[in-house]
C-alpha cells in the first residue's frame, strides 16, 4: 500500500436527536476531499465510533465507501474490545472494498505486549488487508511497544503506525528500528513538521477535518523538500492546532467545520458542548489560521 500525503479521520455528523446525519457526514467527506487529502478514515476516534452501535458503524463504513467513490484511499477504523469483533468489522470493510484497517489497542482490557501482538496477528491473518496501527496510549491505556512491534514487524499486513504518543524520542526510535518494515505516519499534530524533517511523508490528522487545504499544503511542501514553506505554514496554524489538542477535540472539530459552513451538529453523549468562552477562543485561533496564505512566499 502506497502511504503518502494527508489522511483524515472524518467526524460523524449527528442531528438534534443524536442520530447520524448521513447527508451532513457526506458533506464533511466532500469538504476534505476538495482540500486535497489522500485518504479518508471512517469510524475513527474523531468519528466517535465508540459511541456508535455495531449497525451504525457498518452503515457508516458503507456510506463513506459510497461517498468517496474511488476519489481517495479508504481506511476503516475497526477498533473494538475483543479480537473477534475487530475481525468482524475488518471483514466487513474488506467486503466493502476498503484499502486498509486502522487499529488501536483494544480498550479497557489492557493487554500485555504478547497479547497485543497476538491480537494484531490474528486480525491480519483473518482479514488480509493492510493494517495501520494507532499508538495513542493516553486514550487506549496501552502503548504499542517495541516488544509487540518486534513480534509483528514482519507480518505482511502490518504496514504502518500512526504515532500519537507525543514522545518524539520514541518516534526517532521507531524510525530507526523499523525503517524498511513499518511506515511511520505523523499522528502528533503539533509536532508534524518535526516528523517531516526526519523524512515522514504522511500525516493522519483529525485536525485535517477543519483545515484540509492547509494540511495538504504543509505536507506537499515538506515532501517536495521545501521545509521552509512547510515551517512557515505550520507556524501560522500552530496556535489553533494546540488549541484543538488542549481538550474537547471532537467538539472543536465540529465547531471549526461549522465556522466554514459545514454543519455537523453536536457530539453524542457522554460528550457535551463546550462553553462559550472556549468556543470563542477556538474560533479566534481558527480565523487566524484561515488567514494564513497558502500562496508561495
Amino acid at each position: 500500500m502506497d502511504i503518502e500525503g494527508v489522511y483524515t479521520p472524518i467526524v460523524t455528523a449527528f442531528d438534534a436527536g443524536e442520530e447520524i446525519d448521513f447527508d451532513a457526514t457526506a458533506a464533511v467527506i466532500d469538504f476534505v476531499l476538495a482540500g486535497g487529502v489522500r485518504g479518508i478514515v471512517s469510524c475513527g476516534t474523531t468519528g466517535e465510533y465508540y459511541a456508535c452501535t455495531t449497525d451504525e458503524r457498518l452503515r457508516l463504513l458503507a456510506h463513506a465507501r459510497d461517498v468517496v467513490a474511488g476519489r481517495a484511499q479508504l481506511i476503516a477504523g475497526c477498533n473494538a474490545g475483543s479480537t473477534r469483533d475487530v475481525i468482524g468489522f475488518g471483514r466487513a470493510a474488506r467486503d466493502l472494498g476498503y484499502d486498509a484497517l486502522m487499529l488501536a489497542a483494544p480498550h479497557t482490557s489492557l493487554p500485555s505486549q504478547r497479547e497485543l501482538a497476538a491480537h494484531y496477528a490474528a486480525v491480519a491473518n483473518a482479514v488480509g488487508l493492510p493494517i495501520i496501527l494507532y499508538n495513542f496510549p493516553a486514550r487506549a491505556g496501552v502503548e504499542i511497544g517495541f516488544d509487540c512491534l518486534d513480534a509483528i514487524a514482519d507480518v505482511p499486513e502490518i504496514v504502518a503506525i500512526k504515532e500519537s504518543s507525543g514522545d518524539f524520542s520514541r518516534f526517532l526510535a521507531l524510525r530507526r528500528r523499523y525503517a524498511d518494515r513499518i511506515t511511520v505516519m505523523c499522528g502528533s499534530d503539533d509536532q508534524a513538521v518535526d516528523y517531516f524533517a526526519w523524512g515522514v511523508r504522511s500525516w493522519l490528522a483529525g485536525t485535517a477535518n477543519v483545515l484540509p487545504r492547509h494540511h495538504v499544503a504543509i505536507m506537499d511542501a515538506a515532501n517536495a523538500g521545501d521545509h521552509a514553506t512547510a515551517y512557515r505554514l505550520f507556524d501560522g496554524i500552530l496556535p489553533w492546532v494546540q488549541n484543538m489538542e488542549s481538550g474537547s477535540y471532537n467538539q472543536k472539530a465540529k465547531l471549526g467545520l461549522a465556522r466554514q459552513g459545514v454543519e455537523t451538529g453536536g457530539v453524542r453523549r457522554p460528550l457535551l458542548p463546550i462553553d462559550d468562552d472556549t468556543a470563542a477562543s477556538v474560533i479566534a485561533d481558527l480565523d487566524a489560521a484561515l488567514a494564513v496564505s497558502l500562496a508561495p512566499a
